[in-house]
């Protein structure tokens, strides 16, 4: 993993800017090993992420790299929900939580409301714990490779905060 941490500017009162691009492995399809699974959704109704109401949990592995085998940095755990009527918008709450030497114990959260089928995703940073106390910025997912037969994704999520 790539970390950049810089001092924001006098002005900043302390303020560190971090940028970094980290992976999340993200398995959907509902076997025993699935770290994405819809547990709510309207009665009659097929629970998809495209069906509006449908509630999710997510906590995937998050690595360095693209590949799975790649340096563990933590865990992308959270909730979306399917919000447009019309299945596009999918409101998201998710804590990337750090496991990795550098970083143990801190978190950023994420939050925001985007359309899921755009290529690049972008949503708020709102806080953060740790070694990102206090963290405000921005974060964006865009996928990095789909294999549809297992419903595996690899999504690239590039983060830019600051914070204490």
């Amino acid at each position: 993993m790539v970390v950049f941490t810089i001092p924001a500017g006098k002005a900043d009162d302390g303020l560190k800017q971090t940028i970094m691009s980290v992976y999340f492995h993200d398995h959907s399809s509902g076997s025993p090993d699935s770290t994405v699974r819809a547990v709510v959704g309207f009665p009659g109704k097929l629970w998809n992420l495209t069906q509006f109401g449908t509630l999710f949990v997510s906590d995937d592995p998050v690595t360095e790299g693209p590949d799975p085998e790649s340096a563990p940095v933590g865990r992308g755990q959270g909730i979306f929900v399917t919000t447009s009527l019309d299945g596009v918008n999918t409101h998201v709450s998710l804590s990337i939580v750090f496991t990795n030497e550098a970083c143990n114990g801190s978190t950023i959260q994420v939050q925001g409301n985007s359309d899921q089928m755009k290529a690049v995703r972008e949503y708020g940073v709102v806080s953060g714990t740790g070694k990102f106390r206090y963290a405000s910025g921005y974060v964006t997912f865009e996928n990095f490779s789909f294999n549809s037969s297992i419903s595996y994704a690899v999504i690239r999520c590039n983060i830019s905060i600051r914070h204490y």
